[in-house]
């Protein structure tokens, strides 16, 4: 699908130096050699040691992809959330550390993801218990690189709410699809919060006593000031170079869960246009409503398939097909493969070689 921007070295594709400096040092812990990690991507480490350093999202790719590999079982994105530190983040984490309370840290987090993650989508939520953070992503990836990335953020943001308030957590956990793997052991002992793997979502839950708990550094004119400085990243990266197809896109993967996605119609009152001219304006960038509706549907279809345990027939459902004979013509259209196959591949990586 063409959004209407192919740069994919720009700002909005990029990705902190910081990030890859971390996973060379923790390929080097592991014994490996950190030059099979940066072969061919013609960076050197004191590139990524400047505070302006952004690596594309091809060469971030190809780096976990590597790094999965050479760690195999060993538990990479564990061992990455561990090494990584607040400060880490520049301005997310500043408003992470002045936020006043934990809750807020973690909106705030939610909020401004894609200017260090963005391959992921974060959604926020809360109830009278407390306070959910999943992630979902807004890529095609590999299963060993999206448990890596997944692990990272998710356990790295039990550490850092651990090391904001200065003393262990209490009754949070971390949920994780799929079977728990055999170096969870290793870690277990180590980690703020406990892992609960078999669920149905990749998420963080943070009960309302600790969400309530106040940093160390709590400062409202510093966490204001912190996140001015988000948003004016946030525009530079995001503002000048998203296009209305990735306007609506975004918007498309911000709708709800198990409900039909919008119509053109709807989606052009969304934006101030009238139908025809949102159709014009499309077709102009290389694409179509359509398009970026069947786009969202096969990532949904993806994730439902690979991290829930619903029968292929309720995944059809949740997504809007009538009957599950148009949805696997569909997703095989998307894919190349049926449905139960892309299930059985994802739950076997070994059966894609």
């Amino acid at each position: 699908m063409n959004l209407g921007q192919d740069n994919v070295s720009g700002p909005l594709q990029g990705i902190p130096g910081i990030y890859l400096l971390l996973l060379c040092d923790l390929i080097k812990q592991f014994g490996l050699e950190e030059q099979a990690l940066l072969d061919g991507m013609a960076v050197t480490r004191a590139d990524l040691l400047r505070g302006d350093s952004r690596i594309t999202m091809k060469m971030g790719h190809l780096a976990a992809q590597r790094a999965t590999a050479m760690a195999g079982d060993r538990g990479l994105g564990m061992a990455y959330a561990q090494a990584l530190k607040v400060t880490m983040h520049g301005s997310v984490g500043l408003v992470a550390m002045t936020s006043p309370n934990i809750g807020a840290a973690l909106q705030a987090m939610a909020r401004f993801i894609a200017l260090r993650a963005p391959f992921f989508q974060a959604e926020f939520s809360a109830d009278d218990q407390g306070m959910w953070v999943a992630l979902n992503p807004t890529r095609d990836m590999d299963p060993p690189i999206r448990t890596f990335i997944t692990e990272a953020i998710l356990i790295g943001v039990t550490l850092m709410a651990e090391q904001l308030l200065g003393r262990p957590l209490r009754d949070a956990w971390v949920e994780m699809a799929g079977a728990e793997p055999p170096y969870y052991r290793h870690y277990r002992q180590r980690l703020p919060a406990p892992v609960r793997y078999g669920g149905v979502h990749c998420r963080l839950r943070m009960p309302v006593d600790l969400c309530q708990a106040v940093p160390q550094l709590a400062d409202p004119a510093a966490a204001d000031l912190a996140r001015q400085q988000c948003e004016q990243e946030y525009q530079q990266l995001f503002s000048r170079q998203e296009t209305l197809a990735h306007k609506i896109a975004r918007h498309l993967r911000d709708s709800p869960r198990g409900q039909a996605l919008p119509s053109q119609e709807v989606i052009a009152r969304r934006f101030h246009l009238s139908s025809r001219t949102l159709k014009r304006r499309l077709q102009e960038l290389g694409t179509c409503y359509r398009e970026l509706v069947e786009e969202e549907l096969k990532q949904r279809a993806m994730q439902l398939l690979a991290e829930t345990r619903l029968d292929i027939s309720q995944v059809a459902d949740q997504l809007g097909y009538r009957d599950l004979g148009t949805f696997s013509t569909a997703f095989n259209r998307w894919t190349n493969r049926t449905p139960r196959d892309f299930r059985r591949q994802s739950l076997n990586p070994s059966t894609n070689q």
